[in-house]
């Protein structure tokens, strides 16, 4: 945990502008070193914010979509029409701005089961990890809850000890059944980023960090149970993407 990096600015602004150079340069290593990059995101201001910012002029072009593959660790069980859908939320920026050649991988709720919603994409996850000559994703960019949950893994949810699949369904989370990524394999990441922005967050945010703290010499495994979800994943280095309403130092 002591190699931790906060990377705190004033505004929700300037955090995506900061985030937007440093994954420019992360995903462009990645390519280079191995041909593709995968990408998992989340809903959330601060994501839909850094795509805005990526697909601005002065950005669009340093971006090498065609190499990139985007995942989503998580989406609600609503429909695609649904504004409560991630990829709702998303969809005008995906489509009306981003380069055709980008590839672009949300979660089908649209007609199926949770179920059968959470099966067929843990088979297109692992389409593009095969197609990519991969294990695991490259850069994963999560949120943090309010209530310090991360992705679609709430405190005591049956899905923070599955150890058999990269997608599980969610039917005992909160409002909405979900489809979330599993700790088992988002612990595969090389680079994790979390971006925690605004006030409602701050209390969260000051208690994963010290647990992240309490238990830098845990695996994750082990620490279910004992640390909200936002704390449990134990790469030795996760960066910190925070405003001034959720991190004072």
């Amino acid at each position: 945990m002591a190699q931790d990096i906060i990377k705190h600015f004033p505004t929700i602004e300037t955090v995506t502008e900061e985030m937007a150079k440093d994954f420019i340069a992360v995903t462009n290593k990645y390519i280079h070193d191995t041909g593709h990059c995968i990408v998992g995101i989340t809903g959330g201001t601060a994501i839909n914010a850094l795509l805005e910012v990526l697909n601005n002029n002065d950005n669009i072009d340093s971006v090498d979509w065609e190499h990139i593959f985007f995942l989503w660790t998580d989406e609600r069980f609503v429909p695609q029409s649904n504004p409560d859908n991630y990829f709702s939320s998303l969809k005008p920026t995906l489509l009306c701005k981003v380069r055709g050649a980008a590839h672009f991988l949300p979660i089908d709720t649209n007609g199926k089961t949770v179920l059968e919603a959470a099966e067929n994409y843990e088979k297109e996850v692992r389409t593009v990890l095969k197609h990519c000559q991969k294990t695991a994703m490259d850069l994963v960019i999560l949120d943090l809850g309010s209530d310090g949950h991360t992705a679609g893994l709430f405190a005591g949810s049956h899905a923070l000890r599955e150890l058999n699949h990269e997608v599980v369904p969610v039917e005992d989370g909160k409002v909405w059944e979900r489809i979330t990524m599993t700790f088992q394999f988002l612990a595969k990441t090389e680079t994790v980023w979390f971006t925690v922005v605004g006030d409602a967050k701050r209390s969260a945010l000051s208690k994963v960090i010290n647990q992240r703290w309490d238990y830098e010499d845990t695996p994750w495994e082990e620490r279910i149970g004992r640390v909200l979800p936002g704390a449990v994943l134990s790469q030795a280095t996760i960066t910190w993407y925070v405003d001034d309403a959720a991190y004072k130092k």
